[in-house]
This record gives structure tokens, sequence and C-alpha cells, in this order.
């Protein structure tokens, strides 16, 4: 993903979410913008990111601050780990946001929109 698309899709997200708008949530934006599209490249099995896809990652993004910030009153963007685990290797962050994106599954985060990305989609041959 190149650094305009990163300004684009963040710019979307925050014409179609008010939490997006926060001025506490910038760095938590970024972070989630960043962490849906590395996931996306590699669910699509691309290396570049098309700018077709640009709009769907910003509802993807829009769609986590809506399921996360719903269940909790706060909209802190403390990034602190809250709890760590060793042996069963959990890690969970004090943000909400943070927490979804590390422990969501690719089926759980793209639901919804795998439709939409499977136009993108790469077949992934293992020689």
């Amino acid at each position: 993903m190149t650094s305009e698309q990163k300004t684009k899709i963040t710019e979307y997200v925050k014409k179609i979410n008010d939490a997006a708008n926060v001025a506490g949530n910038a760095d938590i934006v970024e972070f989630s913008v960043e962490e849906v599209a590395d996931r996306a490249l590699l669910y699509l099995n691309r290396e570049d990111l098309p700018e077709a896809v640009e709009r769907i990652i910003a509802r993807i993004v829009s769609h986590i601050f809506n399921q996360t910030l719903n269940t909790k009153s706060s909209t802190s963007t403390d990034s602190a780990i809250s709890s760590l685990s060793d042996n069963g290797q959990t890690i969970s962050f004090a943000n909400e946001v943070k927490n979804y994106l590390t422990t969501s599954t690719d089926n759980e985060l793209f639901t919804g929109f795998a439709e939409l990305l499977a136009p993108y989609r790469r077949v992934n041959v293992v020689a």
C-alpha cells in the first residue's frame, strides 16, 4: 500500500464514520487502516492494493470501529498491553480496536466483505 492510498483510505474512513474524526482516535485509525490493508493483501494474495479495493478497506475499518466502540463506552486510544499469557500466547490490548484486530480471523474480519474482495483475489499456487 502506498502512502497516497493510506491517506485516501483514512479520509474515506473519516467521511463515513464519526468516531474516526474524534481527535484522540487519529492514531488508532491509522493503525487500523494499515492492519486491515496488510491483512487484505495477504487475503488477496497480492503485493499491490488495487484502487477499487480502497473504499472496501475503508468500509471494513469503519465496521470495526462501529463493532468495537459500540461495546465500549470510552473511545480512549490507550494502546498499552493489558494482559499477556506466555504459554497460550494470548495478548490483550487495552484498546478494543487493536484487541479486535489482533484476535479476529480473516473470516471474521472480512465477514460481509469477502464477496466484494473476491474479484481481486489471486489464486495461491504452491510449487
